[in-house]
C-alpha cells in the first residue's frame, strides 16, 4: 500500500471549477498511486466506484490529462496526469508533494523527539532531586549532611557527619 499526501493546495486548485466528477476521479487516482506516482486506475473502474457513467469518467480523465493554462503547476503545461505506455497514469506532481510531505513529517518527528527528550531530561532531574529518605518521593529542597531532603525531613532527620553511613 502506498501513501499519497493530499496537500491543502487542492482547496485553491483550478481543478475545483471543473465539477465533482473531475475532483472525485482525481481523488481516486491520487489514492491509487504507487510510490513512483503511477496509478492503475482506469475510467471504467472510476465510473464503477463513483457510480457515474463511463462517459463522465472518461471526460474527467481527459480533462486531467489536458493542459490547464490556469494551473499554478507549470510542469507539463499544467496537466495533472500523463498516460504511460503500459496503460498506467503518471501523476505529474507526485514527487513534489511526496517531498513536501516527507519534509513535514521529518519536521514533526524532530519536534516530537525534542519534546520527548525534554520530558526525559525533566524526569531525570526530578528523579535526581528527590528526597533521600526511604519511601519519600517528595522533591528535595535542601541538603543536610550531604543528603538531599524535602522540607518535611530537613528538620527531622538526624545530623550525620560527613562519611558517616546511615
Amino acid at each position: 500500500m502506498s501513501y499519497s499526501p493530499l496537500h491543502s493546495g487542492l482547496l485553491t486548485s483550478t481543478l475545483l471549477k471543473e465539477g465533482p466528477d473531475v475532483v472525485a476521479v482525481w481523488a481516486l487516482i491520487l489514492a491509487s498511486t504507487d510510490k513512483l506516482g503511477e496509478s492503475d486506475m482506469q475510467p471504467s473502474a472510476a465510473a464503477s466506484l463513483l457510480r457515474i457513467s463511463d462517459e463522465r469518467a472518461k471526460a474527467a480523465f481527459a480533462l486531467l490529462s489536458e493542459p490547464d493554462p490556469e494551473s499554478k503547476n507549470r510542469e507539463h503545461e499544467g496537466r495533472r496526469i500523463l498516460r504511460q505506455g503500459d496503460g498506467k497514469w503518471l501523476v505529474v506532481s507526485h514527487a513534489k508533494y511526496q517531498r513536501l510531505a516527507s519534509r513535514e513529517a521529518a519536521t514533526e518527528r524532530q519536534r516530537r523527539y525534542e519534546a520527548n527528550l525534554k520530558q526525559r531530561e525533566a524526569e531525570a532531574r526530578a528523579a535526581a532531586s528527590t528526597c533521600d529518605e526511604p519511601e519519600c518521593g517528595c522533591p528535595a529542597e535542601t541538603a543536610v549532611g550531604g543528603r538531599k531532603l524535602c522540607t518535611a525531613h530537613a528538620f527531622t532527620a538526624p545530623r550525620r557527619e560527613p562519611g558517616e553511613e546511615g
